[in-house]
């Protein structure tokens, strides 16, 4: 999702209950029939409590979240390319809405979940990935969804299978939809009914219209170049046959430029959409005067970042950044790149993404 801020809206007018004890942090024990390992202070990756799992590779334990500030960061050992990893994060007690994230010795974040259902009828995480990054200590990271102020205990089965196969990466096709039409359904967003784009729509003359669209996609090829990533649009191309993300335009929402319809890791599914809600750029900006360029680079780079999304990638906090969700709506006026950048607070409060890697792995690098 790329934000709208609230400052830029306002300036232009516009239980499951546990009934076992629980031990004190730090001091061991059990809850329920799980060893309880989250121990005190481990919330750096240089005291993240060590797992040993053995020679059976798998492992089931409790911990708490014991304030909305709080994280709980474990020690998987040593992971290869090509380990499958499977961490299954369940609340047992409290209110607690957990999310759960992998990170590699490098502090780089590997995968991310919130819910392990995408229409949030199972708020509790799953992570399973085969490991893609250099071989070393991996880590899982445990903490409360960003502003829900929940809290609770939870247990955790993580399971590693070793030289499970390295997936190749496979390109991606994204289908620019600039046609509208009724009833479109964004999966865990909404349901459109959605008018040919104008450039109107986002408060500059149709005059503009053809031209607006061809440069906000030679932004986003612009954004993915050297990955193998297709562009395609209805303009010039029927509706690919092949697996193919689509992006929409039109509609407005109060709270955000655009939303893509999950964050996909490792683009698991190639088939996923997302939708730039157009009405949502007029007005939005704290200039007086949006220029042409400015309000492609706005689009284009809203486009590249929501097929971030669906490529496994999440929010940064540096306003070069194309996933950067922690500065101004004027930020996205001009050029924004992926990049290797501190998380957003949002997202999980320690560990860096390196964006590049990310989608090179999910998709491949174009001429290898």
């Amino acid at each position: 999702m790329r934000m709208r801020t609230i400052a830029a809206l306002l300036a232009p007018l516009l239980v499951f209950v546990c009934g076992c004890p629980w031990p004190l942090p730090g001091t061991g024990g059990t809850t329920g029939s799980y060893p309880y390992l989250d121990e005190d202070g481990n919330f750096t990756f240089d005291s993240a409590t060590a797992l040993l799992l053995g020679t059976t590779d798998e492992l089931q334990f409790s911990g708490r979240i014991e304030t909305s500030a709080d994280i709980d960061l474990y020690d998987l050992g040593t992971l290869a390319p090509g380990d499958r990893l499977v961490g299954d994060v369940q609340r047992s007690s409290g209110n607690l809405d957990a999310v759960a994230a992998v990170f590699d010795s490098r502090e780089y974040i590997h995968a991310y979940n919130d819910d392990r259902a995408d229409d949030s009828s199972n708020l509790d995480p799953r992570i399973d990935i085969v490991v893609r990054g250099p071989e070393g200590p991996y880590y899982l990271g445990i903490a409360a969804l960003h502003g829900t102020n929940s809290t609770g205990d939870y247990h955790v089965t993580v399971s590693i299978t070793r030289n499970a196969g390295l997936p190749d990466p496979h390109g991606q096709i994204v289908f620019l939809d600039w046609d509208g039409g009724t009833q479109i359904i964004v999966n865990n967003v909404g349901i459109y009914d959605l008018t040919p784009f104008d450039a109107l729509d986002v408060g500059m003359s149709s005059s503009h219209t053809e031209a607006l669209k061809d440069r906000v996609q030679e932004i986003v090829l612009e954004r993915y170049e050297g990955f193998e990533l297709t562009l395609r649009n209805s303009d010039d191309h029927p509706v690919p046959s092949e697996p193919h993300t689509t992006v929409y335009f039109g509609g407005d929402n109060l709270r955000a430029f655009a939303i893509a319809e999950h964050i996909d890791t490792f683009n698991a599914d190639q088939s996923d959409n997302a939708i730039i809600f157009t009405d949502a750029y007029a007005g939005a900006f704290a200039r007086k005067v949006v220029t042409f360029e400015q309000m492609a680079q706005a689009l284009g780079n809203t486009v590249a970042h929501e097929v971030g999304h669906l490529l496994g990638l999440v929010h940064t906090a540096d306003c070069d950044s194309l996933m950067d969700t922690s500065c101004g709506n004027d930020s996205i006026l001009v050029p924004q790149t992926f990049q290797t950048t501190v998380l957003d607070d949002s997202v999980f409060p320690v560990g860096w993404q390196n964006a590049p890697e990310l989608i090179g792995w999910a998709v491949g690098f174009s001429g290898i």
